[in-house]
């Protein structure tokens, strides 16, 4: 539906400038012929942020596509239960969807990365019209008046432009590390009966639901509060309880093996196929930035040297033809867009982020092979120890994976170039 707006808003934008340009042309009249490079720029704006939009979400389905078959090999056999199943688990809560924000924020930075290239080849196209074209060379110059003030504007007004894109993923990915916590018992939930697990369960969620990013950053420590003000690592307390008969066993420890499958499934497995999958998206649109960047300064040099050649050509005195005018707006134009493509590959952070992923995707890894080496073992106390320490293990490699993803993608304000 969403797309369909889309394509519906870029429809409507193109027919009105085509229609501004067939009156402009036939009626001559000097402000529809200024005012139409200024409605073309406003076109472009248009197209910059739904175009982007609409590009991103057939991506998406096409990388849905590919990786079908890789996504079924996941999906756990019939007799694993899901996290929901259990007691005192709960969905994560419904909301705004961290992908919304990312598409909203690339989307800009995208448009801020172009701008600076649409502005020289405006100021590039006034230089290079005929004479007789007074009236559409101020229209450029007007339009690149409105383009270099949406970039000031955007910059200005857009601070800390990731903010609600990083909040929002920080805050899913805890909903979702409180699941797997309440399912093995471990952390605030160690040594809680099911009716005190069930109310810090509320009491964390609601504050989780409610808070800000310093909040998050707090809430997202795998440690516990003491009155004095001290802290106790969740992965320490795991052992130095393990004798405490005030903590008990995950109910009955016959179902110790299926939160174990569960958990094994569920959390490591589906994190890891995550990790790979999202590795790899970044890894290609890194290399296809990376070639676009050596394409457009090697046929920034060669256009270059082509504009020289042909003006040494053109005898003194004599002014160069038109048909040149197309070269000089590409030479003009062919640095800028190499800084837009760097630009926007610094905006979309692909290289570090895939280093990131990879790094977690190991170590996922070899949690996996130590939890399936347990599911071996007899069940008893201390298998149980064994498997929430792994959690915590677990949960610790994914929140060192998210506070890395936070540093990669926040930003104070947009990077923008003129």
């Amino acid at each position: 539906m969403r797309a369909a707006v889309r394509v519906g808003i870029v429809g409507g934008a193109s027919a009105v400038l085509a229609g501004w340009a067939w009156v402009a042309a036939v009626g001559r009249a000097p402000v529809m012929v200024v005012a139409l490079p200024v409605v073309g720029a406003v076109w472009l704006l248009v197209l910059l942020h739904h175009g982007y939009l609409i590009g991103r979400g057939w991506a998406h389905r096409r990388r849905r596509r590919n990786s079908r078959e890789r996504r079924a090999a996941w999906a756990p056999a019939a007799g694993v239960r899901a996290p929901i199943d259990y007691p005192n688990v709960l969905r994560r809560p419904s909301g705004d969807a961290p992908v919304d924000h990312q598409g909203r924020y690339r989307a800009t930075g995208v448009r801020l990365a172009v701008l600076p290239l649409l502005a020289v080849l405006f100021l590039t196209a006034h230089t290079v019209l005929p004479e007789r074209a007074d009236g559409l060379g101020i229209g450029f110059v007007l339009a690149e008046c409105l383009l270099l003030g949406s970039l000031v504007w955007t910059v200005w007004t857009e601070q800390q432009p990731s903010r609600p894109w990083v909040t929002s993923r920080v805050r899913a990915e805890l909903f979702r590390r409180e699941m797997f916590l309440l399912l093995a018992g471990v952390g605030p939930y160690l040594g809680r009966t099911d009716q005190e697990a069930e109310l810090v369960r509320d009491a964390r969620i609601g504050l989780l639901a409610d808070a800000g990013p310093s909040a998050l950053d707090r809430f997202a420590h795998l440690t516990d509060q003491d009155p004095d003000g001290g802290e106790r690592d969740w992965r320490d307390e795991v052992w130095r309880r393990a004798d405490d008969p005030a903590v008990p066993a995950l109910g009955d420890l016959g179902d110790l093996g299926d939160r174990m499958r569960t958990y094994l499934d569920h959390r490591i497995r589906r994190q890891r196929l995550f990790m790979e999958l999202a590795a790899e998206k970044c890894e290609r649109s890194e290399g296809v930035l990376g070639r676009t960047v050596k394409g457009v300064v090697l046929a920034a040099v060669g256009v270059a040297v082509s504009y020289a050649v042909l003006l040494a050509a053109v005898p003194d005195g004599h002014r160069p033809p038109t048909a040149m005018a197309l070269i000089a707006v590409l030479a003009a134009g062919l640095p800028p867009l190499c800084n837009s493509v760097l630009a926007v590959q610094n905006l979309l952070a692909g290289q570090r982020l895939a280093v990131s992923y990879r790094e977690t995707r190991l170590e996922l890894l070899g949690h996996e092979n130590a939890l399936r080496r347990l599911l071996g073992q007899p069940e008893g106390p201390e298998l149980l120890r064994s498997f929430r320490a792994l959690v915590v293990r677990t949960e610790s490699t994914l929140t060192e994976e998210l506070r890395r993803w936070r540093i990669t993608v926040a930003k104070p304000e947009f990077d923008a170039g003129l």
